[in-house]
């Protein structure tokens, strides 16, 4: 269905770990057996050699490659046949299961190979990264995002067509054929992204209000249950919750995590802190007062909102701040100039809202309050908020992080 030709002497590339030419020693008849050996390359380039045993190849493959998987599985076919173009290479097709009944899961995987014990080895380790066996740390962060996005797409097919549950050998070959399909749109994307000589006008070369479509049809208020960091917002309908259980949910990256430059400007304990700099849980802890997610455009309202509110940022501060944040941080943390114009929209509404210097109010104790009384009590109106936004819908229109303000209410 899906051929993958692969080079003959070199490790091939499964998530962050590599597959080399594997060896087997044993299976000459039906009871013997047989014995595998698998060298696994990790992301640092070190060589492990993962060793198996079992009645056939493909049960050898399984019990080698079990300390990579989060759950036990089993191979349960392997069929291999010679490629017509070529005769000294093996075509290999895998299913893998789940062997845990109660969370049934089934994936396929194809590859080519001199030889059939690589074949079915490179086969097995792309049906456990497609259907989401490996463990995380072989699987890169896009991988995660495809793998969540094929579970809700492979449980959408199961529901819909008629006759009950789809058989395990079509089920992990459609798997295998979203994973692979999805990977290719988004490598796709990423080449582009790199070449794009207006990088924000992706933003809006898709249809943004696809990723905020709801089964029912209504837009959402809130996502905070996500563990996509892209799609989680908290909104401003929430005034009943605590600022504790909000921030639980938040995919924030570690302190370590954020380059020199941002911490040298933002921080406040940054020898070059601008006004408003705070530290990364009171930033956070803003991010959910103010109802922001965390793509650059949030991100953008949430500085200048924070600066604003310290009623002292001059023009020169604010033309040395947008400099900075558009040519000298790095990527992801950089926002791309036509963002710029929610920095500037929330520089304003800090300067006109009453609340003084919001950075140095936040609290301890305000964590376990409920949210519409914190924000009454750092003079956030969120009536006028809400026309701030609307107001940056118009300047910033079409993206995500756009449609999602919550500018009803």
């Amino acid at each position: 269905m899906m051929p993958r030709h692969d080079e003959p002497d070199a490790c091939v590339s499964v998530g962050r770990i590599g597959i080399g030419r594997a060896t087997v020693v044993g299976g000459g008849t039906a009871a013997a057996t047989m014995h595998v050996t698998i060298p696994v390359r990790d992301a640092r380039g070190s060589v492990t050699m993962l060793c198996g045993a079992g009645t056939d190849l493909a049960s050898a493959v399984a019990t080698a490659f079990a300390p990579l998987s989060v759950m036990p599985f089993a191979i349960d076919a392997a069929v291999l046949e010679e490629e017509a173009a070529a005769a000294d290479r093996v075509a290999a097709r895998v299913l893998v299961r789940a062997v845990d009944a109660a969370s049934p899961r089934h994936t396929a995987g194809h590859a080519t190979a001199a030889d059939a014990a690589t074949a079915v080895a490179v086969a097995a380790a792309r049906g456990l990264a497609a259907g989401g066996f490996l463990r995380r740390p072989l699987v890169p962060a896009g991988a995660r995002d495809v793998e969540a996005t094929t579970e809700r797409i492979v449980a959408g097919l199961d529901g819909l067509l008629p006759g009950g549950p789809l058989p395990p050998a079509t089920l992990g070959a459609v798997r295998e054929l979203l994973a692979h399909e999805l990977h290719r749109f988004g490598e796709g994307q990423a080449i582009v992204a790199a070449h794009a000589p207006d990088r924000t006008t992706l933003l809006t070369r898709f249809d943004a209000p696809a990723a905020l479509e709801r089964p029912d049809g209504r837009p959402p208020v809130c996502d905070t249950h996500t563990t996509a960091w892209w799609e989680w917002f908290p909104g401003l309908d929430n005034d009943s919750r605590t600022l504790r259980d909000v921030l639980a949910e938040l995919p924030a990256a570690p302190p370590a995590a954020i380059p020199w430059i941002v911490r040298l400007f933002e921080n406040d304990q940054g020898w070059l802190r601008l006004h408003g700099a705070v530290s990364l849980r009171h930033h956070d802890m803003i991010h959910v007062l103010l109802g922001r997610g965390l793509l650059d455009q949030d991100e953008a309202f949430v500085i200048g909102f924070t600066m604003g509110c310290t009623k002292s940022v001059s023009r020169l501060e604010r033309w040395f701040f947008r400099c900075a944040v558009s040519r000298l941080y790095p990527e992801p943390y950089r926002i791309h100039a036509p963002m710029l114009a929610a920095y500037d929209l929330g520089l304003e509404a800090g300067r006109a809202f009453g609340a003084r210097n919001l950075h140095l109010r936040l609290r301890d104790d305000m964590l376990d309050r409920p949210l519409g009384d914190v924000r009454r009590e750092l003079e956030i109106d969120t009536p006028r908020l809400r026309r701030f936004y609307a107001r940056e819908q118009a300047a910033v229109p079409g993206t995500l992080a756009s449609l999602r303000l919550p500018v009803a209410g």
